[in-house]
This record gives structure tokens, C-alpha cells and sequence, in this order.
């Protein structure tokens, strides 16, 4: 009787999915990710961060922690009351750090360097769920659509500002239970029971992060839908509906509890163009207008204005959505995971697309997530690509040098977020209509004691709203007082006062987070002067 021979993989033949050099790959697009943004740890705080990290103390107070975590800081006035998890990261780096920016920055290259490997493992768990067959080129594949997403410069805001940190993690929990679902599809008995409850737990925490985190329920059901209809329902439906439990439970106390009246959101946001009619109409500009930040990734900015949008009109914008839309149709028809990455792409979209009022109508960040949907249809791509071998090799070369100029703009960019004068010098020379880059480049240049150029920069920013701008005329109130004219001051400021009653009580500024505690001792200054004439 002839002994059974032992069938060895030859070395011709193709590694798959699973192979043991997978996390090794996944390690090293991580590590070459957070390489490529070594240049953020020198940074410091700028934008929100500024006054989230430097002005607030919330989060340095080891007292609040549990209150962030017991969920009660949705009933609290304090900046992202509604993203605890957001607050807990921060937390968890002012107890290591204090506050030093180089910790910060720290973990968000981190949490972005995983985002990258999460990623990675993802395409090649939908590549070998998707029915195409296995290649050894699937890990290639894999790793082009982790690094487009990773190195694009349009995520540069989300990673090197530390208060857009709450994109990141919404992005991280959402990979991580889209992955653990995938495990959980292979298991049973307790193992599932684990898996089930981790999927759960970790598409909540992406909610508690940002309300993109709100994608993950919807895409777990089209993840059972396209990629494990062969599995007994009901596990799905339970899990699935589980999911949108614990989100949608999230979501109803993040507005039952909100605080009525707030000392730091002194305005509430209203629908851009002031209707929800007026989305219908503006929207679709603004969705073209990020296509283009992602095909053409020159002329970023960290703040857009309308006037930055108004080149593109309404029957133009929607010629090009629709045969954006019909290229993801088409390759989705053909490719389960562009189709999935679709979804990712305007299920990120959805939440910041202004159908519900946001303060900010139009930012880079608002990309992060949609960037992952968008390697996902890459990967797609090139997973149909794969059929014909002679032409993939070529595609992927292609890929590789397209890569070089994305990540050279990657670094260079973020030189822009080092330090607030970088960030609104570039701002302003990117959309020089906008008031707040002036505003915010005056108070730059004050810090730096240009008091000239400061007050240019205020007066830029009174310009572009008509003299309506108060933090502008308080600004310049500083300038004027630093620079010895008293009389300049007090006419300023008496002007604020007339736009907005709150100036005359400088110490509110200051819980509003619109005023540091140096520049409030010197508007109350002025202001006791104005009282004794």
C-alpha cells in the first residue's frame, strides 16, 4: 500500500489571504504611515485644539473622568459633550502629557497608522469573502488601497489638528467591528457570543466619536448582505439590530440630554443657504467640490467659504456626480467591494452633508472616513484587474509612482498645521474671502507681537464682514492698547460691545473659550476706562 504523499505549496504557487506574512505587511504599512507623519510631532496646537487643550481645563481634570464615561457629559456645557470618546482620548493624553502637544500628536499618528493596517486587513477579508478567487497579488491589492487612503493629503487636517482626532477614532471602531464581524461570520458558540459583543461594542464607541461613527450599523447589514447571505439570518439580524440599538440608543440621549442654554456654543448652527430647500441646491456643489479636493489635492484649505465654490454651478455639479455615481454603479455591479466601498464612501458623507445644520458646511476632514470607501473601490478595481494578469503588474506600478507626489504633499502639509501662523497664513492665501482666516491670522500675529500686520489682518477681517465681525474689533482693541494708543482701544471695543453685549464682560470670553485669560485682563482694562468717562 502506497503511502500518502504530503501535498506542499510550491514555490510558484500563490500565497492567500491568511498567510502568516499578512500582519507583518500590516505592521509595515502602518509604520510607514506614521513615518511619513513624524513631521506633526513637532507641531503644536492650533484651531480648536488651541482652545480645547490649552483654554479648557476640562479634560486635565481627573475628577471629570468618570463622568465621561458614565455618558453624563452629554448633559454638561463642554466642548464635544456629545463625543465622549473623543474626550476620553484627550483625557488619556493630558494624564500622560499635560499639556505638551508632542503626546497628542503622538496618538493621533498612531490611531491613523492603525486605521492604515485595519484597512489593509479589510480589503483582503472582503477580497476573499467576494467570491473572485485567490491570488497572490491580493496582498498588493490590499496594500495599494491602504496606503492611497493613508498617504492622501486630504486626511492631513484629521491627523495633525488634535481636536479632528474624533474622525480618526470613528474611523478605528468602525474598521475594527467590520472586522470583527468577519471573525464572528467564521465562529461559533462562545467565540461568537465574544466576537458578536466586541462588533457591537466597537461600532458604539465609533458613534460615541463622531456621528460618522453612525455608518457603522448600516454598513454591517450590507456587509451580511453582500458577503454572508449563505449564513442562517438569524445570527445577522440579531447582531445587526443589536448594533443599531446600541448607536440609535447613543444618538436619542446625545438630544434628550443636551443642554438648553450654553456659555460655549453661543450660536446654533443653521442650514447653509438658511433652508433645508437651499441644501437641495447647494449641496450637490459641495460634494463635487471634495471630489475635487480628493482628484486634485492643491489649494487645500482648513477653512472654505462660499465664494471658494462659487466657479462650480448647480447643473455642472450634477453632471458630475452622475457619472461619478455611474462609475461606482458600474464597478460596484461588477465587484463586491467597490460596491461595499461605495457605501463607506457616502455613508461617511451623510452625516456632514448638511441635511441636519452643522457650524462648519464644508471641511478636508469631512473626507477621512469617505477616503477608506474610496480605497476600498480602488481595491476593487484591481481586484477585477487581476483577471488578466499582464495587466495588474502595470496598474500596480502605476499606483506605486502616483503615490510618491500624494505623499510629498502629505508632508509638506502638514508644515502648515506646525503653528497657528502657518495655518491661517496658508488659510487666507487659499481662501482669501475668508473672515475667519483673517480673524484668526490677527490674533496670530498678535501673539507674535506684530502688532502692524495684526491689525491689517483684523482689518481684512472687517472688511470681508462689513464691520460685523466683533472678535475682529476686540482684536484689534488689543492691538491698539499693546501698541499705546488707548483712545484706538476704547473705540474699538466700544464698537464689539455695539455688535455683540457679551465683549463688555471680558471674563465670559473666556468661558466661551473666544478669549485667553491674558487678553481678558486687558479688554476688562478698557473696559473700566470706558466706565469712568
Amino acid at each position: 500500500m502506497k503511502a500518502k504523499k504530503t501535498r506542499r505549496r510550491g514555490e510558484g504557487e500563490p500565497r492567500v489571504p491568511g498567510s502568516p506574512r499578512l500582519p507583518f505587511i500590516a505592521l509595515l504599512i502602518g509604520l510607514l504611515t506614521f513615518a511619513l507623519y513624524l513631521p506633526t510631532l513637532k507641531s503644536g496646537f492650533v484651531y480648536d485644539a488651541e482652545a480645547q487643550v490649552l483654554l479648557d481645563g476640562y479634560i486635565h481634570e481627573r475628577a471629570n473622568f468618570f463622568e465621561v464615561v458614565s455618558l453624563r457629559i452629554l448633559s454638561r456645557d463642554v466642548l464635544d459633550f456629545n463625543r465622549p470618546v473623543q474626550l476620553l482620548s484627550l483625557m488619556a493624553d493630558s494624564l500622560c502629557w499635560g499639556r505638551n502637544p508632542f503626546g497628542y500628536h503622538l496618538t493621533s499618528n498612531l490611531v491613523h497608522a492603525l486605521n492604515a493596517a485595519l484597512l489593509f486587513l479589510l480589503i483582503l477579508r472582503l477580497a476573499e469573502a467576494g467570491g473572485i478567487g485567490r491570488s497572490e497579488l491580493f496582498p498588493s491589492i490590499a496594500a495599494a488601497g491602504a496606503l492611497l487612503f493613508a498617504w492622501h493629503p486630504v486626511n492631513v487636517e484629521a491627523v495633525a489638528e488634535v481636536s479632528c482626532r474624533e474622525d480618526l477614532l470613528a474611523t478605528f471602531f468602525l474598521l475594527a467591528g467590520l472586522l470583527l464581524a468577519d471573525a464572528f461570520a467564521q465562529a461559533g458558540g462562545r467565540k461568537a457570543v465574544g466576537l458578536a459583543i466586541g462588533c457591537v461594542t466597537a461600532l458604539f464607541l465609533a458613534c460615541g466619536a463622531k456621528e460618522t461613527g453612525l455608518a457603522g450599523p448600516f454598513l454591517l447589514g450590507l456587509y451580511g448582505v453582500l458577503y454572508r447571505r449563505k449564513q442562517p439570518a438569524r445570527r445577522w439580524v440579531i447582531l445587526i439590530a443589536a448594533s443599531f440599538a446600541a448607536t440609535m440608543g447613543f444618538v436619542a440621549a446625545r438630544f434628550y440630554f443636551q443642554p438648553p442654554v450654553s456659555q460655549i456654543f453661543l450660536t446654533s448652527p443653521g442650514y447653509i443657504g438658511g433652508s433645508l430647500a437651499k441644501v437641495f441646491e447647494i449641496q450637490p456643489r459641495l460634494w463635487v467640490f471634495l471630489l475635487k479636493s480628493i482628484f486634485w489635492p492643491f489649494g487645500l484649505s482648513a477653512d472654505y467659504v462660499p465664494a471658494d465654490v462659487a466657479w462650480l454651478t448647480l447643473p455642472a455639479a450634477l453632471v458630475v456626480l452622475a457619472v461619478f455615481l455611474s462609475l461606482q454603479f458600474l464597478l460596484g455591479w461588477k465587484c463586491r467591494t467597490a460596491l461595499f466601498g461605495a457605501a463607506v464612501f457616502w455613508l461617511g458623507l451623510a452625516p456632514v452633508s448638511n441635511f441636519l445644520p452643522i457650524y462648519r458646511p464644508l471641511a478636508d476632514r469631512f473626507l477621512y472616513l469617505p477616503m477608506a470607501g474610496l480605497a476600498l473601490a480602488l481595491a476593487g478595481f484591481l481586484l477585477l484587474a487581476s483577471r488578466r494578469r499582464e495587466i495588474l503588474p502595470w496598474l500596480l506600478a502605476g499606483f506605486v509612482l502616483l503615490l510618491i507626489p500624494l505623499a510629498t504633499l502629505t508632508w509638506q502639509r502638514q508644515a502648515v498645521f506646525a503653528n497657528p501662523l502657518n495655518l491661517w497664513l496658508d488659510t487666507l492665501a487659499k481662501s482669501p474671502f475668508s473672515d475667519t482666516a483673517a480673524d484668526n491670522l490677527g490674533y496670530a500675529l498678535l501673539a507674535k507681537g506684530d502688532y502692524e500686520k495684526s491689525l491689517t489682518a483684523f482689518q481684512r477681517a472687517l472688511q470681508l464682514t462689513n464691520g460685523k465681525k466683533e472678535d475682529a474689533l476686540a482684536g484689534a482693541a488689543l492691538v491698539w492698547e499693546k501698541s499705546g494708543h488707548p483712545e484706538q482701544a476704547e473705540e474699538a471695543l466700544r464698537q464689539a460691545v455695539a455688535r455683540n453685549p457679551l465683549y463688555a464682560e471680558p471674563q465670559k470670553l473666556v468661558k466661551a473659550l473666544l478669549a485667553t485669560p491674558e487678553h481678558a485682563a486687558i479688554l476688562e482694562e478698557i473696559t473700566r476706562r470706558m466706565r469712568k468717562k
